[in-house]
């Protein structure tokens, strides 16, 4: 069945406007974009609590992170998965195009109940920095170096708070947080057993497709977009899929995934964590290779 087109965008990431230091965002502003962050968590959690925050976690550059913790009845030794939405800003009700589009909190996404009966513990970090993006002031996991020094800070903090299993660490997102994972994932490859790409590849400046910094297998590498989603996306998909591929990685790639738009694909869940676990529990000598759909 022939998907049908939807015109490109990048998201969140081809060339950020980065706001001028101490300009980074204005008082008005960051309530806001905090009111629509909350908004979103109360509407689609169906009365689902976590700690927020449960350790103090600070980054290089002096900044308190935020991040959410989901545990299931029984968490020690318990895998993680640590879940980034895509970029999300207040101002997108300005743009026709963007006004539908949300961003896929982890609450739209269905992890919260399906990680509390798998036994996996889901940490959804927030993003602490702002930029332009599309001339609107938005967060989506940018500038790269001061996010990732929060977000390793977080997963350490949460790894030792609650007992977890360091070795069964996984990373998911979509669309701009798949973009950032890229860079966590190559920067500490040994680190993470698999990651899920949603809608996005290993991007760098510029939307320039990146290969693997270190040759495979390590990490195992999972890609997937919707029926539907933006071509652009869908493309980069493809592309970084063979580059991994081609570098050694395990990968799987699921193509034309439901809802058809632009958003997490909440019912392949148990799919995605099936197909992680697998990878993740491949050996190094692996020869899994992709564009199979389990």
């Amino acid at each position: 069945m022939k998907r049908p087109l939807k015109s490109s965008r990048p998201w969140g990431i081809s060339t950020p406007e980065f706001p001028r230091r101490g300009d980074r965002t204005s008082p008005l502003a960051a309530v806001l974009i905090g009111l629509i962050l909350a908004a979103t968590a109360c509407a689609g959690n169906g009365g689902d609590r976590s700690p927020e925050t449960p350790v103090r976690v600070v980054d290089r550059w002096g900044t308190d992170r935020e991040y959410r913790v989901f545990l299931p009845d029984h968490p020690t030794d318990a895998p993680l998965l640590v879940y980034f939405h895509g970029v999300v800003s207040e101002e997108f009700k300005e743009v026709e195009t963007l006004r539908g589009y949300t961003g896929s909190p982890v609450e739209e996404t269905g992890l919260i109940p399906f990680c509390r009966s798998r036994g996996i513990v889901l940490l959804a970090p927030r993003p602490a920095y702002t930029y332009r993006f599309l001339g609107k002031t938005a967060r989506g996991w940018l500038p790269y170096e001061r996010e990732m020094d929060g977000i390793e800070r977080i997963i350490s903090a949460v790894i030792q708070e609650f007992h977890l299993d360091p070795g069964r660490v996984y990373l998911a997102g979509i669309s701009a947080g798949a973009g950032i994972f890229h860079h966590l994932a190559n920067r500490q490859p040994d680190r993470y057993r698999a990651i899920l790409s949603h809608s996005q590849g290993y991007l760098g400046d510029g939307d320039r497709l990146l290969s693997p910094c270190l040759p495979g297998p390590r990490f195992g590498v999972l890609f997937c977009y919707n029926r539907g989603d933006y071509d652009n996306l869908v493309a980069i998909c493809e592309a970084s899929e063979k580059r991994y591929r081609e570098r050694g990685y395990r990968t799987v790639l699921l193509r034309d995934l439901p809802p058809e738009d632009h958003r997490w694909s909440g019912g392949s869940n148990p799919r995605f964590w099936r197909i992680l676990e697998h990878l993740g529990r491949a050996s190094p000598q692996s020869t899994q290779r992709s564009g199979s759909q389990p």
